[in-house]
């Protein structure tokens, strides 16, 4: 069933609503919970302070990597796997290119954490991985310069997810399913009473059994501290292909790169908007509301050089530019779970620069929290109590 590209916006709402459940968030995280709440048959309310695609949050730029062999930690595999799932699922109902298969090269020290935790994960898992020097790897990739001492690990099971239109599909499929979506209206706070939740915006107060917090960066306030949360700025960039085709997604995977001790860079091939290339992780840390917005040769400085070094014959000035946020907790792992003081508020965000890729999965196990139904994924090593209770 083909879907509509337009979501229409309701009626501005003055007074007092009830729901089901309310999703604060409409980045990748709340339109999939969304949209898994709403086929369950609930009332389902999702507030968005912004528009749909914004340039504000986490969730825009185009393109994300999607990959198997997590170096992160083994743990996040068989999340994974279903995620590949469920991305395909979604692609069949909407109808819509999702994701696209172009093998994934993860390139650094044969004893650093990069090549090491990906054989880690490849290993507990049996996942199918090839080990390659340095010169095999630029003989097999012909985009690729690297130092003789590097080693590669390639694995097919890697990809691109094209992350504008995946919020737009589950967004689609939300509102197919009976969701409400509104737009530019912000959740000034929530209060927790006996009966229900009430959440307050400036056009009136809802008032809901289940509250659903998927604000990325915005999740910090609305947690009041509750759980520790850091707003890092990020600066992806696009650099002009030329047309060379060893830069296109059938000849150049998507890539990791400890280039070296704590600095790492990943790429996407061309495939219609540049190659795309970011440092990760390493920038300033920010209240997301006074983001620095502007793009300077600061930040363009050191990947135009890793450019210059790493990817053959690649345009090392860029053609586009973004910014775009990270939540990081201190261990670097996601939050999935209820609120430790109030079981009837799940968060679902703070994914450290690495989520997007999860959030098929995801919204389905942050469905299955709100309903109480059985998980059949461990994320307990996921879970917000792991960094205690305080009360908000």
């Amino acid at each position: 069933m083909a879907l509509s590209e337009e979501v229409r916006q309701p009626a501005p709402f003055v007074g007092r609503s009830r729901w089901d459940a309310i999703v604060v968030g409409c980045g990748i995280m709340g339109a999939s919970v969304s949209y898994n709440l709403a086929k369950r048959g609930l009332k389902v309310l999702d507030i968005e302070r912004f528009g749909v695609n914004n340039e504000n949050g986490s969730s825009h730029g185009k393109t994300r990597i999607i990959r198997l062999a997590y170096y992160e930690d083994p743990r996040y595999v068989p999340l994974l796997r279903k995620a590949y799932d469920i991305w395909r699922e979604v692609e069949l109902k909407t109808m819509k290119k999702l994701l696209l298969m172009t093998g994934g090269l993860m390139v650094g020290p044969q004893d650093g954490p990069l090549v090491k935790g990906v054989l880690r994960s490849a290993g507990t898992h049996g996942l199918s991985c090839e080990l390659l020097s340095a010169k095999e790897a630029e003989g097999r990739f012909e985009a690729f310069s690297l130092p003789e001492e590097f080693h590669a690990v390639y694995e097919k099971n890697a990809g691109v997810l094209f992350a504008e239109d995946c919020v737009r599909a589950y967004v689609g499929l939300g509102s197919e399913a009976g969701c409400e979506f509104r737009f530019s209206e912000e959740v000034r706070s929530w209060r927790r009473g006996a009966e229900s939740i009430e959440v307050e915006t400036p056009l009136g107060r809802h008032l809901t059994s289940r509250l659903i917090l998927c604000a990325g960066a915005w999740n910090r306030d609305l947690l009041g501290g509750s759980i520790p949360l850091n707003c890092e700025r990020q600066v992806p960039l696009w650099f002009p292909s030329g047309g060379m085709e060893r830069f296109t997604a059938s000849r150049m995977p998507i890539f990791i790169m400890e280039d070296a001790p704590g600095s790492y860079y990943y790429g996407v091939p061309e495939v219609g908007h540049g190659v795309k290339v970011a440092r990760t992780h390493g920038g300033e840390i920010s209240d997301p509301d006074r983001i620095r917005r502007e793009v300077t040769e600061e930040d363009v400085a050191p990947v135009s050089d890793f450019v210059s070094r790493r990817l053959r014959g690649l345009s090392s000035q860029p053609m586009a530019s973004t910014t775009c946020l990270y939540t990081n907790t201190p261990d670097f792992n996601f939050v999935i779970g209820e609120h430790p003081d109030d079981s009837r508020v799940t968060i679902l965000s703070a994914c450290s620069g690495h989520g997007f890729k999860f959030a098929s999965v995801l919204g389905e196990i942050a469905a299955r929290t709100v309903t109480g139904d059985k998980q059949d994924c461990d994320i307990s090593f996921l879970s917000p109590r792991r960094f205690g209770s305080k009360s908000a």
